[in-house]
């Protein structure tokens, strides 16, 4: 068995490099994706690279799938955009992590637990707050694809807005006990209302794959899912 898979990895690794030389708009967009690393994730910008309906038909049946094109009142994207926690709430700069700090960490070998780290330490200062604006843009042509998650909508067509704040305040979050609550969650892009139901291709898969990853995971530590509460 160990020669079988040592002899297809050869055979893996080409296919792959094939398949980057004939699609260079995604090979580019993997390429950028991990060139740039965050300072901190409690001052990063989060977005929604999938779309996501907002409102309904009046003859919504929830037990039948999402179908192309889409025939919701309206089809968004959203992100949170980091904000100063004092009024009039600017917008943060995105800032990066040192180069030498990463360089240290890739030369010790050991697991890097930076994110983690930051955030356990930042949280637990007693006046800790962070924030994100909340914004929405609507989708307002068909070339504003919902299928292929690699077109970036148009913000000059379609500007982001404004429409709520999240805040994080002061908290542990170390705790065993959290940790666990944690690892026994469950996440899916269709967990949640109704009217604000995942859309397109990509989403229609990730319901489908979300849910067996999680069964899987819950198996393996003895756990019987069920939805958090209070």
């Amino acid at each position: 068995m160990t020669v079988y898979r040592a002899g297809l990895f050869p055979l893996f690794r080409l296919l792959v490099v094939l398949w980057l030389k004939s699609h260079l708009y995604e090979a580019t967009l993997l390429k950028n994706s991990f060139k740039r690393f965050p300072k901190s994730l409690l001052t990063e910008r989060y977005w929604s690279a999938s779309a996501y309906s907002l409102g309904l038909k009046s003859d919504f049946d929830p037990s039948q799938p999402g179908q192309i094109p889409v025939e919701y009142p309206v089809v968004i994207k959203y992100r949170f955009t980091p904000v100063s926690s004092q009024p009039p709430h600017q917008q943060l700069p995105l800032e990066s992590r040192p180069e030498s700090e990463l360089q240290r960490a890739r030369a010790s070998g050991l697991e890097d637990n930076y994110y983690r780290e930051d955030i356990i330490q930042a949280l637990a200062k007693p006046d800790a707050e962070y924030c994100w604006d909340f914004q929405i843009q609507f989708q307002t042509s068909p070339e504003m694809s919902i299928d292929d998650t690699t077109i970036v909508w148009n913000e000059e067509e379609s500007p982001f807005f404004t429409v709520g704040r999240l805040r994080v305040k002061h908290q542990q979050v170390n705790s065993a006990k959290e940790n666990d609550f944690g690892e026994n969650l469950s996440f899916s892009p269709g967990n949640g209302l109704a009217v604000h139901r995942p859309v397109g291709a990509i989403n229609r898969l990730r319901s489908i794959v979300y849910p067996i990853v999680a069964n899987d995971r819950h198996q393996k530590r003895g756990v019987k899912y069920q939805e958090p509460t209070v």
